[in-house]
């Protein structure tokens, strides 16, 4: 117990000491591990809205239309049969156009009175619900079509004003909301809501189709029941057509289907960047840990002791991380989940699959970016880690003589990535990460401008949106990420070169010459991440989706320069702070 106490004192001291690096930490991982919650957390936050929804509408475990022109009848036939629980007075509605603000779009209109049904009872978001000569619109639909209370809808050539917007788990959500086969229209829609009077004289010469909305005593068995009960005997001689709520809420989900690959690859990029920015954080700390891990040894703790206390701040944060990560996560996937804003929003729990995950993931990218060090820092022994001994640069005669007759910046670069050569790695999997969620990005606006050009359904407009929207929030958090690993992998790599920097400075390199080849050392990995990023964001963005268009070579062409000016730019920033440091001053300095 005194040895985990111990442990937890020098980790929160070495946090409250130096928070900037914690809050790096958190801001990387929880980045990854939100991405990838997102992404996994979208239909189970679809269904916790949808099941709301029902709960608080009353909504009906099945849709039944029928054209059966005593549908009362029928209702009394399928409520005697075994295992119905209610069936709600039939309901007549009718497909037709709603036209509003100019845009027309095609509708589902139902008749309803105005007191509350034994099942399906819309549960009204805006204004009241329906009265004679008003409307009252699916909450999404009235979205879709940009009206409010107040506004006016033309519906068969009648004029009505919107009397409210409601929102009901009888259908799917818009662009979902009408009957998809049978009579009905066979094409996108949304549901509006008049009363029976009104819906009838509205349908003139329209023909009536009836909806029973009905509750079984077993909501999960709605597909046998149909298969088993509902028979030839109950149905009769008209047509009649049903839709389980499970349908309803396949439907909700097909609008964000072509979302979750970009977040759950999104969040594996973020993970790439991450493990970047978290080596580079401990390869900025390696020195300082070096000289407490001697200090633990010199008043006797073990290997394993000092193992554990520079894995413990690690592990913590990752602990701090990966739970703000799935917070965040579930919190933000209601609103993602909902995008034609027909459900309730609810903040569901996360699952254990989610948990494990995420959990998983955020200890593995730790793991891989920091255990390196701590392990070459362990098995040091406690004199050269007191002492900070200089360490012997391998001789390389083949290099050497290659880059014998490069200009000098270029050659102490090549040289500086030749000597960690590990870092250089880092540096291009972050870039290549950054250019395959940007190539994506491309390839996405200009597919999505061909397929606009060949014309585009409303499920796919919002599904596009929806997409679009991810896309780029996943590649701007890319882009940070990328901007912060740049700085700090300059910085690092400035800072354990620092003497053997110091010495070139003294045998005749300029200070401006050394801050060239700081900047080669990033930009050599960074034109090897982009010739790899490039190819994999298209290939990427090839298997999820159908419409592929390459983006233009003059847009690839000016992204790569402009990638390699960012990377210069922010490299030269550390590289110049370092050199302000005479020469002299780094040699005769003492330990980190």
């Amino acid at each position: 117990m005194g040895r985990l106490l111990l442990i937890w004192r020098l980790v929160a001291r070495d946090l409250m000491r130096r928070p900037a690096e914690a809050v790096v930490f958190l801001a990387a991982v929880t980045a990854a591990t939100a991405s990838l919650t997102l992404g996994m957390a979208t239909d189970n936050a679809v269904a916790a809205g949808y099941l709301k929804t029902r709960e608080a509408t009353a909504g009906p475990d099945i849709v039944a239309v029928t054209t059966d022109p005593d549908p009362a009848a029928l209702a009394r036939r399928i409520a005697r049969a075994p295992g119905a629980d209610t069936v709600a007075d039939p309901v007549p509605g009718f497909s037709t156009t709603v036209r509003a603000h100019g845009r027309t779009e095609n509708t589902a209109v139902e008749g309803r009175e105005r007191t509350a049904s034994a099942v399906d009872r819309p549960l009204v978001t805006s204004g009241t619900w329906v009265r004679d000569g008003g409307a009252v619109v699916e909450r999404g639909f009235a979205q879709a079509l940009g009206v409010r209370v107040g506004d006016r809808v033309t519906i068969g050539g009648r004029d009505y004003p919107v009397v409210g917007t409601a929102i009901s788990a009888a259908t799917a959500v818009y662009p979902w909301g009408n009957w998809a086969s049978g009579p009905g229209p066979s094409d996108l829609g949304g549901r509006i809501w008049l009363t029976t009077d009104d819906a009838r004289a509205a349908a003139g010469d329209e023909s009536l189709l009836y909806l029973l909305n009905i509750k079984l005593s077993d909501p999960d068995a709605t597909r046998t029941w149909t298969k088993t009960v509902l028979t030839d005997d109950i149905r009769g001689q008209a047509w009649v057509n049903t839709h389980p709520w499970q349908s309803f809420l396949d439907g909700d989900t097909r609008l964000l289907r072509s979302a979750q690959p970009a977040l759950v690859i999104g969040g594996g990029l973020l993970a790439a960047a991450a493990l970047v920015t978290l080596a580079s954080l401990a390869a900025v700390r390696a020195p300082r840990d070096h000289r407490r891990a001697g200090l633990f040894k010199a008043v006797g703790a073990t290997p394993r002791t000092v193992a554990a206390l520079l894995l413990a701040q690690y592990l913590l944060l990752t602990v701090v991380a990966a739970a703000a990560g799935v917070t965040v996560g579930c919190l933000t996937a209601p609103a993602l989940a909902n995008p034609s804003a027909g459900l309730l929003n609810t903040v569901g729990p996360p699952t254990t699959d989610i948990v494990v995950a995420v959990t998983l993931l955020a200890v593995l990218v730790a793991l891989i970016g920091t255990l390196g060090p701590v392990v070459r820092t362990v098995r040091s022994s406690t004199v050269d880690a007191l002492a900070d001994p200089a360490h012997l640069i391998a001789r390389r005669p083949r290099l050497t003589a290659m880059t014998a007759h490069l200009p000098t910046a270029l050659l102490i670069g090549v040289r500086l990535i030749a000597r960690r050569p590990g870092r250089a790695v880092l540096s291009a999997v972050g870039t290549a990460a950054t250019t395959v969620m940007v190539t994506a990005a491309l390839t996405f606006r200009v597919s999505l401008e061909a397929e606009t050009a060949q014309g585009t359904s409303t499920f796919e407009d919002i599904r596009n949106a929806v997409t679009g929207q991810v896309m780029l929030g996943v590649t701007v958090a890319l882009v940070a990420l990328s901007v912060l690993n740049t700085v700090l992998v300059s910085w690092s790599t400035a800072v354990q070169a620092r003497r053997a920097l110091a010495v070139t400075r003294t045998l005749g390199a300029t200070p401006g010459q050394v801050v060239a080849a700081l900047c080669t050392a990033q930009l050599l990995p960074a034109v090897g991440g982009i010739a790899v990023g490039i190819p994999t964001g298209l290939g990427l963005f090839a298997l999820f989706s159908a419409v592929v268009v390459i983006p233009p070579a003059s847009w690839l062409a000016a992204a790569v320069p402009a990638v390699l000016l960012a990377v210069a730019a922010l490299a030269a920033l550390p590289a110049w702070l370092h050199t302000r440091s005479p020469a002299a001053r780094v040699l005769n300095a003492g330990p980190a």
